[in-house]
This record gives C-alpha cells, structure tokens and sequence, in this order.
C-alpha cells in the first residue's frame, strides 16, 4: 500500500497539504478499469470524502433519542436465552455445597458384607485358571496359522481378555472387599 499526500481545500478555498492518506492497489486497479465509480474512490478526493465520513460527529440530540428509545444498554433477544442457561448453571454451581453437607439416608443404602478369605482365595483360583486356559488356547492358535495378518488379529483379541483378567486379580488382592448382601 503506498501513501499518497493529499491536497485538500479548506474552507477559503486554499489548498492545504500534508494529509497522507494510503493508495489501495485494488482501488487503484479498479479505477484503470474504466469503471467511473471506482475512479472516483481510488482517487485522493474519494478517499477523502470517506474519512470525512468517519470523523462525522453525531449530533447530540441524536444520541439522546437513541438512549431514549429504550433499548440501549439491553441484552439482546437471541442471547437472553445464553444469560438464562448460564443463570440456570450458577444456582446450580451454588446449591452444591448445600447438597454435599446433607446426610444421605441410611434407607436407600444398600446392604453390604465383607468377602471372606476362603471366596477370594476361590475367586483368585478360578481367575488364574481362566488365564492358563487362555494363553494355552493363544499359544494353539498361534502354531495352526503363520500368516502375520492372522496372528496380529489373534493377538489383539487374547490380549484384551488376558489384561481385564489381570486387572480383576489386582482388584481381588486388596485387604477389603465389599460385596452385595443378600439380605
């Protein structure tokens, strides 16, 4: 963008300079174009009939008719929906602390009994048999194909099984562990 110096005529007529205004290159393109509107906003005069637009001052009756009118400083309708969620979700955020001190009723909770050695050293039992069973049925599958796209398909599936079985005997090993009453 170039600048360009500006000649402006004051008010007796005399010719004032030393404005610099910025040259488009689009307008300026457009004005060769022949296009006569174009010449004149790609001109220094048209330039300056828009900022003269711009430094425009409103008149003050103006701006009080507008705060008059009522809707000034308002929210608009399309985002009074916005303002009314967003309330919705603070007395929610403030009822929390409320909600957290309630006692909760002793009714509504559910009977429970602590699991004793002798089913967890059963349940660890079965586990660790379910987990031979599987590496065994792996290890067979993996001898009857030797293509790599079969074993990569074999491997993914044993995998999965084999590692929520290892999570479940992790989760047998804790001191406690409580489960459903029956009564």
């Amino acid at each position: 963008m170039e600048l360009e110096p500006l000649a402006a005529e004051g008010a007796d007529g005399a010719a004032a300079s030393g404005a610099v205004l910025p040259q488009n290159d689009a307008l300026a393109e457009e004005a060769d174009s022949g296009d006569p509107a174009a010449a004149a906003m790609a001109s220094p005069a048209g330039q300056e009939g828009r900022l003269q637009n711009l430094g425009k001052a409103i008149a003050p009756a103006e701006v009080r008719a507008y705060l008059e009118r009522g809707r000034y400083g308002r929210v608009p309708a399309y985002l009074q929906e916005v303002l009314e969620v967003l309330e919705d979700e603070q007395e929610y955020i403030e009822a929390l602390p409320a909600l957290e001190t309630e006692e909760p009723d002793p009714s509504d909770r559910r009977p429970v009994r602590l699991l004793t050695d002798r089913e967890k050293t059963a349940l660890l039992r079965g586990l660790a048999a379910k987990r031979e069973q599987l590496t065994r049925c792996f290890e067979a599958e993996m001898e009857e194909h030797a293509e790599e796209a079969w074993r990569k398909r074999i491997q993914a599936r044993y995998a999965a099984e084999v590692q929520q079985i290892d999570k479940d005997i992790d989760q047998m090993s804790q001191k406690y562990i409580f489960v459903a009453s029956e009564g």
